[in-house]
């Protein structure tokens, strides 16, 4: 009995001394980006004027400092010189937002319908963009949906992302 009821009060200072020390993290990120703070180009960015008119290129890896943060259309825009302004996201790591996902056809291929057939006359040559509708799995093979009843082989298709 005695030690049924020191495990229980061991168990409860425990959790009390959990709950009163476990630290509060704010689901609020702190932005990275402020005015003077030196900030490295994450990407090749175009440099901008006032009226948001393109004026020249960076190149990434060179540090420049936050001058003012300002919005030109609509667009966040950071000034790093007089008259010279360059998109707040050429700052940033790379995010699922600015990543872009291309299919292209790796070699000829057939297209199939949903039993796993040729279509007659539908063939798709290298280099040709397609869209990913999806996958599914026809006769254990792993296929592409590609359109309405439209499938590709998966293993001919390759799939990309672009920033």
């Amino acid at each position: 009995m005695k030690k049924i009821i020191y495990v229980a009060g061991v168990m409860l200072a425990s959790m009390t001394l959990a709950s009163t020390t476990a630290p509060v993290v704010s689901a609020v990120s702190s932005n990275p980006i402020r005015q003077g703070k030196k900030l490295n180009l994450t990407r090749g960015a175009g440099v901008y004027n006032r009226k948001g008119i393109k004026v020249g290129h960076l190149k990434k890896g060179k540090v420049y400092k936050v001058r003012a943060i300002k919005i030109i259309n609509g667009n966040t825009y950071v000034k790093i010189a007089k008259n010279r302004f360059v998109k707040k996201e050429a700052f940033l790591p790379y995010s699922e937002s600015t990543i872009k996902v291309m299919n292209k056809i790796k070699k000829p291929s057939f297209v199939y319908d949903e039993k796993g057939e040729k279509i007659p006359g539908k063939f798709l040559r290298r280099g040709t963009k397609v869209h990913y509708l999806g996958h599914k799995e026809i006769e254990e093979k792993p296929f592409v949906k590609i359109g309405a009843g439209e499938y590709v082989k998966a293993m001919n298709v390759l799939t990309t992302l672009m920033n």
